[in-house]
């Protein structure tokens, strides 16, 4: 008897130990957007699904997909685009696809766009054709990607510009702003390009096409990129009027090796804590609970597929 009841106690223990374990989210490095949003991840996780969860910020995508695809981290934060990249082996993965990597969640809309100044004589984005513009994205292909899908859909490529290699986005803006590009591609709501708002007297979002054609011709390039349609408001700076972007949400991934259960947790406390989201970051404000759930050509985690059937998403 004593023994049964020993038995039993350690059971009990096990179980405890294994719901109170910590699981890791990656991110990219402290001060990134990815990093904020898998801090405000985490908290949700924490204080609201019961999951011990830690942010263990690293190199972006290239880094922490792999890991998740390895079992070594739990979720990751990161691009669609890089994500369908890593699963369908191409892009910035190509011929090392990344098998085991999973949707969670949508988490928010990223809208980029390629800009000039507004008193630019490039008013489409045809006009780019032989204009000096930031290439190569030595450092975050990812926006390098982003940036050629978005000149395929008026037929031009990297090839028909004066490309000015950068490391980063983040580069391209701030030569932009000295003068050394006739026009930048980045995120239209990020605080550089706000600088560059500022710096050169008002920016142009050079509108694309928003047609099916246009939409095959990004996803020739990107495969889980989109079109979205901006109006003007405070947080879109250089949108004068209905604007068509890049759209490419931000996402929580996991592994197939991520229990199903802890990932049903993360998943419902997600889902009903929009404000604690917001109190983490601003761009949480875009979250919509009713949209986690969208066919972006990933396959979802399946204990984020039992909570998408209950809620009938």
């Amino acid at each position: 008897m004593a023994k049964l009841v020993i038995g039993m106690l350690a059971l009990v223990f096990a179980a405890q130990g294994a719901y109170a374990q910590t699981v890791s989210i990656g991110t990219n490095p402290q001060g990134s957007l990815a990093y904020a949003t898998g801090a405000g991840v985490a908290k949700v996780a924490i204080e609201a699904g019961g999951v011990n969860m830690r942010v263990v910020p690293q190199g972006g995508p290239v880094v922490t997909l792999p890991l998740a695809n390895n079992g070594e981290l739990d979720f990751t934060i990161s691009n669609i685009a890089a994500s369908s990249f890593a699963y369908l082996g191409k892009g910035t993965f190509e011929g090392k696809k990344q098998d085991n990597i999973r949707l969670v969640a949508v988490l928010f809309p990223l809208y980029s766009a390629f800009y000039v100044r507004n008193d630019s004589d490039i008013k489409t984005l045809s006009d780019l054709k032989g204009k000096r513009v930031p290439t190569k994205f030595t450092k975050q292909k990812i926006v390098g990607y982003n940036a050629q899908s978005v000149l395929a859909t008026v037929g031009l490529s990297f090839k028909d510009v004066a490309g000015v290699p950068v490391p980063n986005g983040v580069r391209g803006v701030r030569d932009f702003m000295e003068g050394k590009n006739d026009a930048a591609f980045f995120s239209v709501t990020s605080g550089i390009t706000r600088q560059a708002h500022a710096a050169v007297g008002g920016i142009r979002v050079l509108s694309m096409d928003n047609t099916p054609e246009a939409l095959a011709a990004l996803r020739g390039v990107v495969p889980a990129g989109g079109i979205a349609t901006l109006q003007p408001a405070k947080l879109y700076p250089g949108v004068m009027g209905p604007t068509h972007v890049y759209v490419a949400s931000f996402v929580v991934n996991a592994s197939t090796k991520t229990p199903d259960d802890v990932v049903y947790k993360v998943v419902k406390a997600l889902h009903a804590n929009k404000q604690k989201l917001i109190g983490s970051h601003g761009m949480f404000k875009q979250f919509n609970p009713g949209k986690m759930r969208v066919d972006l050509g990933v396959p979802y985690h399946p204990g984020a597929a039992r909570f998408y059937k209950e809620k009938g998403l």
